[in-house]
């Protein structure tokens, strides 16, 4: 029987020793679209030059996890994954800043038409990247890098918790303010958070020794009907500003606060007689008052 997709389930663990999933697990589930996560293998080839003008098989080199999880944003389920993303032990207030406490989790994967497990061990949240587009669902896409990927026969003594049911958040619910204004006019709103990090290798060994923490960064890009021309001018004039974003399902919201941003680049086209559309690419920076690049709130 060929695997279906639809019998595919994703579940983590935190890991106390980075690496090593914990003998009795207690995994929690994730809620996903598609996911891309698998072991990324180097490949070692020979340049050895011989009579037969031909090249033995390539050889397996080093190796790490990587690939995404894609999810639609909804109320309660996926408050932990952005808690370790944000390196922080716990939300504050309901609120989460930039930390500095890594976390390290052993993702699941399930097939449970064929009964075949995969464990993903030493995995870190590299990356999230959120999009907001008109009419959809508001789409979140985790970036993975792990140590390694291996066969994994379930502990008697594992327990998976049950997914949450609540509605995934679209994007006709929700605001968005620029500047402390609300921002009426926005068409598109996309912007990912990045750790950093990048696998460490040593010789002799296949598997990535360990996950290196980076620079935290912000980047997105906004669009948006032009009307007084007030954020062009923005760009043009280099002029600090913030973003807040809010997603909600009509009573639970999650938002994303950038308080000081800078327009890196904006398009300036007029395509047609339709009205007009700018585009602006952002960076975010650490903000002195705010102390961190930016805060994902949630309601209580």
């Amino acid at each position: 029987m060929a695997a279906s997709g639809s019998a595919v389930r994703y579940y983590y663990v935190e890991e106390t020793v980075p690496g090593t999933t914990p003998a009795e697990p207690d995994f929690l589930p994730i809620r996903f679209n598609t996911a891309s996560l698998t072991r990324n293998v180097a490949q070692v080839e020979s340049a050895e030059i011989n009579s037969l003008r031909q090249r033995p098989p390539a050889k397996q080199g080093t190796y790490s996890t990587q690939g995404e999880i894609v999810c639609e944003l909804s109320d309660g389920s996926f408050d932990e994954l952005l808690a370790i993303l944000m390196q922080q032990a716990d939300w504050t207030a309901n609120a989460l800043k930039v930390g500095s406490t890594v976390r390290s989790i052993s993702i699941l994967k399930r097939h449970t038409d064929t009964g075949e497990d995969v464990i993903y061990r030493g995995c870190r949240l590299n990356t999230l990247s959120v999009a907001a587009d008109i009419d959809a669902r508001v789409m979140f896409t985790f970036g993975v890098i792990g140590t390694e990927a291996v066969p994994y026969t379930v502990p008697a003594e594992a327990t998976f918790a049950a997914a949450t049911t609540s509605e995934p958040m679209v994007t006709s619910v929700g605001s968005i303010s620029e500047g402390g204004n609300t921002l009426a006019i926005a068409t598109s709103h996309n912007f990912t958070l990045n750790n950093g990090m990048a696998p460490l290798f040593t010789l002799h060994n296949r598997a990535a020794f360990k996950v290196q923490n980076g620079i935290f960064t912000a980047s997105g890009t906004l669009s948006a009907y032009r009307e007084s021309g007030g954020l062009y001018a923005k760009f043009l004039n280099e002029t600090a500003t913030s973003i807040s974003q809010t997603f909600s399902d009509g009573t639970n919201t999650y938002t994303f606060t950038f308080p000081n941003v800078i327009y890196t680049q904006a398009d300036d086209a007029v395509p047609g007689p339709d009205a007009i559309v700018n585009t602006f690419t952002y960076s975010a920076g650490y903000d002195g008052t705010a102390q961190t690049t930016v805060t994902i709130s949630r309601s209580a």
